[in-house]
């Protein structure tokens, strides 16, 4: 798309500029007017199109898109949450944990990052973040990437958590959040995991209804690789009845949870859950570095 947008907008540009030359050749002055008026304006089209073609991530788009519009400044403040999700899957359903934030819905196991003290030193001295206010302040949210900050820094400070020196939590060790949920909470008694990083889930920059800011979200998507019996353990999970965790098949997933034809209405399962689905692991970004890695951690 973007490359017909370009190309179509660069025919246009060379038909007009034919149309100046001619006219201006003929001295007719009016028609070679109307034509550079109307170059004027394809210009800055031509040159966004090119932009977007030499820069082609669809979230530096829509950041692009948002100022070329005056919608947002670089003084204008934004949400980030950058996380990563577990996809556990047990034949044809997929494991959901109750969130711990009272929503009472269902959620893929996982949470946001985590960052070091002396990346958070440098964060605010580089990046001038500031803490989320949107969610409260505990010891399970503290000094995690749920951050705001002014947007003219958000592309630096994307470039600096992909960096392989940011003091943080990292793909190659994300046990804390499985740790927490599953060990910590009785529901597992295991000591070792393994899981394939599958990609990056990253959300267009956008006005989020919710928290009335705008937000750029990050997910990245790991698969559970459960050893035998690690998988005879999840069977007989789901032979219990319990509210703690709830397996889910593809069309509830997708439904939020609402079934019409029982009459059930209410979501009862998180809209970012669709996120850890198979068939949506083609939509993420897999030029990440350690994609399709599998890693071992301790717990």
């Amino acid at each position: 798309m973007g490359i017909a947008k370009f190309l179509s907008n660069l025919l246009v540009a060379i038909v007009l500029i034919g149309i100046i030359c001619v006219f201006e050749i003929k001295h007719w002055p009016a028609g070679a007017s109307v034509a550079g008026i109307l170059l004027g304006y394809l210009g800055k089209d031509l040159k966004y199109s090119f932009e977007d073609l030499r820069d082609p991530i669809a979230w530096r788009i829509s950041k692009r898109k948002l100022e070329r519009g005056d919608i947002i400044q670089n003084k204008t403040e934004v949400r980030i949450s950058f996380a990563y999700l577990y996809r556990i899957k047990v034949g044809n359903r997929y494991f959901l944990v109750k969130n711990s934030r009272g929503t009472e819905k269902y959620q893929p196991v996982g949470g946001v990052y985590k960052f070091y003290y002396s990346e958070k030193y440098l964060l605010k001295k580089r990046f001038h973040v500031m803490d989320d206010n949107k969610v409260p302040i505990d010891n399970s949210s503290r000094d995690d990437y749920r951050l705001r900050m002014e947007n003219g820094f958000l592309l630096d400070f994307v470039d600096r958590f992909n960096c392989s020196d940011a003091d943080r939590e990292n793909i190659k060790n994300i046990g804390r959040e499985f740790r927490e949920e599953l060990i910590d909470s009785g529901i597992l008694n295991w000591n070792t995991i393994r899981y394939r990083y599958c990609g990056r889930h990253m959300s267009e920059l956008k006005f989020g209804e919710h928290f009335q800011i705008y937000e750029l979200l990050l997910a990245d998507i790991v698969e559970l690789l459960p050893t035998e019996q690690q998988l005879l353990d999840l069977q007989h999970l789901m032979e219990q009845k319990t509210n703690q965790y709830y397996f889910a098949s593809k069309e509830e997933i997708d439904s939020l949870g609402i079934n019409t034809a029982e009459g059930k209405l209410q979501e009862f399962i998180a809209d970012h859950t669709k996120k850890i689905l198979e068939e949506n692991e083609t939509a993420l970004m897999h030029d990440i570095e350690h994609v399709n890695e599998i890693f071992t951690v301790h717990l």
